[in-house]
């Protein structure tokens, strides 16, 4: 595993080797371990006892580069240790625990899904709270930025009631739809702890959030004059600082971002459980993905239903 980072280069400490220990921290960190716990590696076997021994060396490079805030391994160099996107999930899952991303033992509470089309498999991701801006208007520069600041201009939903696997399994994308509640415009904003950044191997990324950097959430408005919504004629428009206003109609990949609310809740209730009320998903870009520079400010605004600014 490369586990260089471009500041050690810079600095002349850099090693192409691979790391010899899957717990090893990148060159020049190891002296950081010896006074502060969170400079300490999770004992993975403890913290998360369904991650697979050979998907360590994964968990370990994720957690290095959100403990420095950049990027220090190559998602190629490790991807051959993930079998399937379960093992991707459960590196995922370790992360949450050891990084306290939601509740201990709940259901994470906020989601992104999506898919490039109604006949691919969609994907499911959960979402660390603590990089979640609820009710913003303008929300606030990211932490950390890893490799880059792509943005993305969605819907989000939220569900109106508590959802058990009983009641998931027999929804269809049209009953589905009853479920929400409320809805919100959202700006997802799209990042990557491996070095290839997006170009990473698929079960990398999935390993890392699918490239998941913040997510910021505008007021919410009741979802039931829309639930016969004609999304085909849903605008939507994205401007970067006081450049020109991009518009988009109806360009969201399902046609309907309500359509994966099936298929999300069946995925959520097998693996972790009822889903509560509350419960919220972002459900993929109406605009692409333009990647914006430090300190835009960027405007994403849907026709009827409102306005979302994020200063980068």
């Amino acid at each position: 595993m490369s586990t260089h980072s471009e500041k050690d280069c810079a600095q002349g400490a850099c090693s192409t080797a691979p790391s010899p220990f899957a717990n090893q921290p990148p060159l020049g960190l190891s002296l950081l371990a010896k006074d502060d716990p969170e400079d300490i590696l999770p004992d993975w076997p403890k913290v998360a006892p369904d991650l697979p021994e050979d998907a360590y060396s994964i968990a370990d490079a994720l957690w290095w580069s959100r403990k420095l805030g950049e990027r220090v391994a190559h998602g190629a160099d490790v991807a051959y240790m993930l079998r399937d996107a379960a093992d991707a999930r459960a590196v995922q899952n370790a992360l949450a625990i050891a990084r306290k991303w939601w509740p201990a033992g709940s259901v994470p509470r906020y989601w992104k899904s999506g898919g490039p089309s109604r006949a691919a498999a969609l994907i499911h991701a959960p979402l660390p709270e603590p990089g979640v801006q609820a009710s913003a208007t303008a929300a606030t520069p990211p932490a950390t930025v890893f490799s880059l600041r792509g943005i993305e201009g969605e819907i989000a939903l939220r569900l109106g009631q508590d959802v058990t696997a009983e009641q998931a399994a027999a929804l269809t994308p049209e009953t589905a739809r009853a479920l929400v509640d409320a809805c919100a415009v959202a700006i997802e904003f799209v990042d990557s702890r491996w070095r290839e950044g997006t170009l990473a191997p698929a079960l990398t990324l999935l390993a890392d959030g699918q490239c998941h950097g913040g997510l910021a959430i505008s007021d919410w408005q009741d979802f039931a004059p829309l639930r016969q919504h004609d999304w085909s004629l849903q605008t939507c428009t994205l401007q970067v600082n006081d450049g020109a206003v991009q518009s988009f109609t109806g360009t969201h990949s399902l046609q309907d971002p309500t359509w994966l609310l099936a298929a999300w809740l069946q995925h959520v209730t097998q693996h972790y459980g009822t889903v509560t009320a509350g419960t919220v998903v972002t459900t993929g870009t109406w605009t692409g993905c333009p990647e914006v520079q430090a300190g835009d400010l960027v405007t994403v605004s849907f026709d009827g239903l409102g306005t979302l600014r994020w200063q980068f």
